[in-house]
């Protein structure tokens, strides 16, 4: 082989190392520390599927409408049913990738009929059924809620269930892979990026601080960190927990310098210098695992970093 093909072969590996920002983490494990957790390359997420209750014990309907990504009715003996698919949170139709997300669920259930399995706790808020969703062919059953989570669609929720931490490992490799509402430019292009994402990182989590937790909210803390070569501006930019309940859009003119941190405190005082205060009432980040995101103001995900922590 000749010089001259050696060096394009070197120059193309350093090219297209350059190009991919993602962070390749070590591999997804229960801690009880925060901690940025992704799948290495090539492995794959084996999904468990809830077991079949018995025949006469199956709660089994047709779906005659899909509201979103995460939310469906159901005709369950004659009677329709709002279902709210449990341990998973779809983007609202009126965000990015929303449209996407309520058409894939719309493929997976719309006039197709379903099992749906309770798990302890059978409602939510708004009175919607909460269930894991199981399509059933034959042999094949198609687990609906981890199936979104695996294609991109949604955003697995740790909230104690039974099937949380397996849909987590499939959300990171389905953000490793750039699945989904997970693609670079998924949102669109021109916020001022470039092929290259800009490199910031979650550098701490802080979310369990001394003392009862909401006397310790000016305690709890996320710290985002430029690690890239130019200084990148975030102004309204939005970081949001898991489940979307809390958001925090930055103010106009915030920006990190490279090699730069800036911390978000929960609560209205302390914190280092230029420290952005959230002012929440109650925590932000949950103590049973959680995942920070945070996203451009066209909506494309810059940073995802999660942690999960032991159930004593």
């Amino acid at each position: 082989m000749s010089r001259l093909w050696i060096l394009l072969i070197v120059t193309l590996a350093v090219v297209g190392t350059a190009c991919d920002t993602r962070p390749q983490a070590p591999e997804f494990q229960t801690t009880t520390s925060s901690t940025s957790t992704t799948l290495p390359g090539g492995s794959s997420i084996p999904i468990t599927t809830p077991p079949l209750p018995p025949p006469d014990e199956r709660i089994v309907g047709s779906v005659s409408g899909v509201t979103d990504g995460d939310t469906m009715t159901v005709l369950v003996d004659g009677s329709e049913t709002v279902v709210r698919l449990l341990g998973v949170n779809a983007p609202e139709l009126t965000e990015c990738w929303g449209p996407e997300s309520g058409s894939a669920l719309t493929n997976l259930v719309l006039g197709r009929e379903v099992v749906l399995v309770e798990d302890d706790e059978p409602t939510d808020g708004f009175g919607r059924a909460l269930r894991f969703v199981l399509v059933v062919e034959g042999d094949a059953v198609e687990f609906v809620n981890a199936r979104l989570v695996a294609d991109g669609h949604a955003v697995a929720v740790q909230n104690g269930n039974p099937y949380a931490s397996m849909m987590k490992q499939s959300e990171s490799r389905a953000f490793q892979s750039g699945k989904g509402m997970w693609g670079t430019f998924a949102c669109g292009e021109g916020d001022g990026v470039t092929t290259d994402r800009p490199v910031v990182r979650v550098a701490e989590l802080n979310h369990d601080p001394p003392g009862p937790d909401d006397a310790a909210l000016d305690q709890e803390y996320i710290v985002i960190e430029n690690q890239g070569y130019a200084r990148v501006p975030i102004d309204l930019w939005v970081l949001r927990d898991e489940s979307s309940t809390n958001r925090l859009t930055f103010p106009r003119g915030t920006t990190i310098e490279v090699g730069g941190t800036i911390t978000v405190i929960t609560g209205c005082t302390g914190g280092p210098p230029g420290a952005i205060h959230w002012c929440s009432e109650t925590p932000v980040w949950s103590n049973g695992g959680d995942t920070a995101i945070v996203t451009d103001s066209l909506g494309n995900v810059v940073i995802w970093h999660t942690y999960t922590v032991d159930e004593q």
